[in-house]
């Protein structure tokens, strides 16, 4: 069954590019685009015209945008952005009674009083193509977007903040809103089915405690743990590392949390990803240190291999606009790689901080030779910046053309917990799993970053990480 697309002429690739993500990478189904001069979209079935009921209809939001407006603050939603019901059951994670923000096709003085009607064929009252571009392209953070003291775009600055949907796979509702709709006109549609999934990784920034550190960093860090952490024990465990590692024996080292982490997610079924950085250029008190350069760090990246996990690139400070340092250090860690017989067919990472400047880094990863970036989560929020929780490849908005590289679902991060927000362990876990929920709703994958260092350093850091995997793999 082929579905045929009629829209208005404009904004041909961009049109194409959110088809693309939406019926063939998350539904499943066969389309193709023709085009026509009326207004809105137009969904119908090919070979099966005659029936007026056999159509879905939705506005044209975001793709009506002048040419001269593209990429400036005219096209974003409205200010104050309308939540409307869904109006209808359907079968699916949606209920009547759910309501929805119309970030684009409708006015928010003057919005529908519902996004569903069934009057001569489906008629969706929200702009799911343009919706779903906005969100994945991070069409927001182009324009002249606020940016913090990493230059990073900060959830506080987000249309997703301020609208309050940033604990909502938005992109993803609109989709299951779009499938309902076209379910309803052709029952005998069938979609490729998904299922719900959790991704573990971890930014290996500090593999060792005493690794690049001075005598000077190293007393004071002795000293954080007995007046501002109140942990002797850690403190204690601290100063045999320091005198344990002059044998090369790295095993007492605070950080070392390696074996721990690949046994919770062995435990639960993962396979986590270890995303390697080549330098650490901002550590406070220490010079540079070429991490990688260390050889039980690069034994490291064989033993994660071995005990089938996944190896990946943890690009360096500041390399987000620098395709040449992307590529050098992408270079570095699969030469480390190749010598400790790493073989795998995928090749992604995240960068050092979440920097990141779209499109150029995406279009710097891409160059470089990766497959995947799992970068596009907040530091200061969790939740979902995307809009979604599925992988899906990226778009670059100022060449206007799809690229190779894709994006994996990241909506967690433990500084954001601890740091950020301030929580509490008890907080903390209710916070995660809400997104968790989120994620199983929609069938969808939770994104998870937890570093090896700081906040795994004591028995009781360790008893609640293993309880918070253990809690998200079964969330329901």
């Amino acid at each position: 069954m082929t579905l045929v697309v009629a829209v208005p002429d404009g904004y041909g690739a961009e049109r194409r590019y959110a088809l693309d993500v939406v019926l063939s990478e998350w539904l499943g189904l066969d389309w193709r685009l023709v085009h026509h001069a009326g207004p809105g979209v137009r969904i119908t079935l090919a070979d099966d015209t005659s029936d007026p009921a056999g159509c879905v209809t939705l506005p044209d939001g975001l793709f009506a945008t002048a040419e001269d407006d593209w990429l400036t603050p005219t096209a974003l939603p409205p200010a104050d952005v309308p939540w409307v019901p869904v109006g209808t059951t359907f079968e699916g994670p949606l209920r009547a009674d759910d309501r929805l923000p119309v970030l684009h096709g409708a006015p928010a003085a003057d919005p529908p009083s519902r996004l569903v009607t069934a009057d001569d064929g489906v008629h969706l009252h929200v702009d799911v193509l343009g919706g779903v571009f906005f969100l994945i392209t991070r069409y927001e953070e182009l324009l002249d977007a606020p940016r913090d003291r990493y230059d990073r775009f900060p959830a506080a600055a987000s249309v997703a903040e301020r609208a309050g949907f940033h604990g909502l796979p938005l992109a993803d509702a609109y989709v299951e809103l779009l499938w309902a709709a076209l379910q309803r006109a052709w029952p005998r549609l069938t979609r490729t089915p998904s299922s719900y999934q959790v991704l573990i990784t971890h930014d290996v920034d500090d593999p060792l405690a005493t690794l690049g550190r001075t005598p000077a960093l190293t007393a004071r860090q002795l000293a954080a743990d007995l007046v501002h952490r109140r942990d002797p024990g850690l403190a204690a465990r601290r100063a045999r590392a320091v005198l344990t590692v002059r044998r090369g024996d790295h095993g007492p080292d605070v950080n070392n949390t390696f074996d721990f982490l690949m046994d919770v997610s062995e435990r639960h079924g993962l396979r986590s990803a270890f995303y390697f950085l080549s330098h650490n250029e901002v550590r406070a008190g220490a010079p540079p240190c070429h991490v990688l350069g260390h050889p039980w760090v690069r034994d490291l990246v064989g033993h994660v291999h071995r005990r089938g996990h996944e190896v990946g690139l943890h690009a360096g400070f500041g390399t987000y606009r620098d395709p040449e340092r992307t590529r050098s250090e992408l270079t570095a860690l699969r030469a480390i790689a190749d010598e400790q017989g790493v073989r795998q067919e995928v090749w992604g990472g995240r960068q050092h901080y979440l920097q990141w400047g779209g499109p150029v880094t995406w279009r710097n990863w891409e160059a470089a030779g990766l497959d995947y970036d799992c970068t596009l989560g907040w530091a200061d929020r969790i939740g979902f910046r995307t809009g979604t929780c599925r992988e899906y490849p990226v778009f670059d908005l100022e060449e206007r053309k799809p690229l190779r590289l894709r994006e994996r679902p990241f909506q967690v991060m433990d500084v954001t917990l601890a740091g950020y927000l301030g929580l509490t362990p008890d907080a903390a876990m209710d916070a995660v799993l809400a997104v968790a929920r989120e994620c199983r709703r929609f069938q969808g994958t939770l994104g998870v970053l937890w570093h090896n260092d700081e906040v795994l350093r004591t028995g009781r850091e360790k008893r609640w990480y293993a309880d918070l995997v253990a809690a998200v793999t079964a969330a329901g």
